[in-house]
């Protein structure tokens, strides 16, 4: 971390959570800290005494987003009150843009779900309060719930659907934590540098496990909800996901 500096970590039992752990930042899981009750978080602040928050906590579920009055809590009303308190740094989504991409940092949002609506209002009220932003999207590492994670597990479970017209810059979690550690100023992106589409992915963790290609069945996305259509980031500098599909692979 630069400079022996203190960085506390919300949402620390998340994915990208536990790679910034890994590498020396403290933090708190959701037991032990409800982001959105002030009095808990003046509480953690107080013991901890970080010199920066980065805070990875949020509702990610697009549709559980749009139903549940939690959501705006936890997205919107705890990042901002943690940039009013203490330098913040929110980790965001590529899904405040909708297509075409690839989008840049200086890109106007634009977001089609009430997800994507809520991070979009978190960053502004974060950069308003002189915290900062990093954006990045299809996140996967050990652990993971999302697909890229469990896709070797899921193929040796049996065939997979994969969607095939979706572009994605699938993205190593660690990749993220080293540039999130370097505390960038402004709002940047952290993505990988690769693109693709699901069913390609599924294709590559297919051969690697030596099983039949026919075990991925590619699938149209059309109709798939309030989705982008295209939620690429640019610059993608950080590595493929072909060079890091088989670190997965090494982890499970």
């Amino acid at each position: 971390m630069p400079g022996g500096v203190r960085i506390g970590v919300t949402g620390a039992d998340g994915l990208l959570g536990r790679a910034l752990r890994r590498r020396g930042a403290s933090g708190w899981t959701r037991a032990e800290l409800d982001v959105t009750d002030p009095r808990a978080a003046e509480r953690a602040l107080a013991r901890s005494r970080p010199d920066a928050v980065i805070f990875c906590a949020a509702l990610t579920d697009v549709d559980a987003c749009a139903r549940d009055p939690r959501a705006r809590a936890v997205n919107v009303e705890a990042p901002a009150w943690f940039a009013a308190r203490v330098p913040t740094w929110l980790v965001s989504t590529n899904y405040v843009f909708d297509g075409p991409g690839p989008h840049a940092p200086d890109a106007g949002p634009a977001p089609i779900n009430a997800y994507g609506r809520q991070k979009a209002e978190a960053e502004d009220r974060v950069r308003a309060a002189g915290g900062h932003v990093l954006r990045t999207g299809w996140l996967f590492g050990p652990g993971g719930r999302g697909f890229a994670s469990t896709l070797f597990d899921r193929l040796r479970a049996g065939p997979v659907q994969a969607l095939r017209d979706w572009p994605v810059q699938p993205t190593w979690a660690d990749d993220v934590a080293e540039a999130l550690l370097t505390l960038p100023e402004g709002t940047t992106h952290a993505i990988g540098a690769e693109e693709a589409d699901w069913a390609t992915v599924a294709a590559a963790a297919c051969a690697l496990l030596g099983l039949p290609p026919e075990r991925v069945q590619p699938v149209e996305a059309l109709g798939w909800g309030d989705r982008p259509e295209d939620a690429r980031l640019a610059p993608a500098t950080l590595p493929g996901w072909s060079e890091r599909l088989p670190l997965l692979l090494k982890a499970r």
